[in-house]
């Protein structure tokens, strides 16, 4: 399966640096002519960013709703159910509407700026939740105080909009859709390095999430330290969700979505094989979902609409399906 999913990837990942607004054959990017240096130009400067942004996206999305939801062994537990994503929106909301509010201009165009405020805006929803957590062993408890957490950040983010001026507040409505465009490649580097340390990080404690899965006593038995790996687990999807949330927007359900569709697939306790499918279907989903938002007839459609039409049927699954949830 990981093969077909593997060279599934390789084909729609060429296709979409072909398709887009303009269509471009494989000859006329093969022609010494000045036509084909403006098309050259239009895939290294426009569509190949657009790629890679689609693939790191569709890594680190899912891989941090999969460990969210094995480590609370609750399949709704995404990042934008636990209100992480709201909370990493939040800090990026700080940055480009209330740097302006609070004089810091020009923060808006720093991407670290962006990405550290997201990860401290991440990092502190999961901790909150991941301590509250052990207090409550209710699914749908834990699921109801993320959406407070959501209303919570949206609230704080509404206030901002309030008092933003124009500029900054419509610089935050285009980023809040959500979008695959307009990275450059250095922003792409930090992305990457972002992904490829929450990706080796996952890999390492895939055998201790394994042995949480027969309980908490089981785990400790077998020399797992909990509290360490808690740590771990909000360090590394704080790291993933927020990343992405800043540079690409808070794009939903994909976190959710994916790894719910491979645990269905697959049926398998095997935490290495959900783990490279995980990876392997979410780059393979985001992609086309790059291509379908560039197709759209009347122009790109934000990467969230089509995100939410496909996520939110899933959501609805899950819930149908956990008769205990209510």
């Amino acid at each position: 399966m990981n093969l077909k999913l593997l060279i599934s990837l390789i084909i729609i990942s060429v296709l979409s640096l072909f398709i887009g607004q303009t269509q471009i054959s494989i000859w006329e990017f093969f022609e010494p002519t000045q036509n084909g240096e403006i098309l050259r130009e239009i895939i290294f400067t426009h569509r190949l960013p657009r790629l890679f942004t689609a693939i790191l996206t569709g890594v680190s999305l899912p891989l941090s709703g999969w460990i969210l939801q094995e480590y609370f062994r609750n399949p709704l537990a995404g990042p934008s159910v636990l209100g992480v994503t709201s909370f990493a929106g939040l800090g990026v909301a700080l940055v480009i509407v209330g740097g302006v509010l609070f004089g810091f201009y020009g923060w808006n165009n720093n991407p670290l700026i962006l990405i550290i405020s997201a990860v401290l805006g991440g990092l502190f929803a999961t901790f909150i939740l991941t301590g509250i957590a052990q207090k409550i062993k209710s699914s749908s408890a834990l699921i109801i105080i993320g959406f407070m957490f959501s209303a919570l950040a949206g609230a704080v983010i509404s206030i901002l909009q309030f008092y933003a001026e124009n500029q900054s507040l419509k610089s935050y409505i285009v980023w809040n859709f959500g979008s695959l465009n307009g990275l450059n490649y250095e922003q792409i580097l930090y992305y990457f390095i972002s992904v490829i340390i929450g990706f080796i990080l996952i890999k390492k404690i895939i055998p201790n999430l394994e042995k949480m899965q027969l309980g908490e006593v089981y785990a400790q038995s077998m020399g797992v330290d909990l509290k360490n790996l808690r740590t771990q687990i909000v360090l590394i999807s704080s790291l993933l969700v927020s990343v992405s949330t800043a540079l690409v927007g808070p794009i939903a359900f994909i976190g959710l979505a994916i790894p719910h569709i491979c645990r269905s697939y697959l049926k398998t306790s095997n935490f290495k094989k959900l783990f490279y499918m995980v990876v392997l279907l979410g780059a393979n989903l985001l992609v086309l979902f790059s291509i379908i938002a560039e197709i759209f007839p009347t122009g790109v459609l934000p990467i969230n609409i089509i995100s939410a039409l496909f996520g939110v049927p899933i959501v609805l699954s899950i819930v149908w399906k956990q008769k205990t949830f209510w």
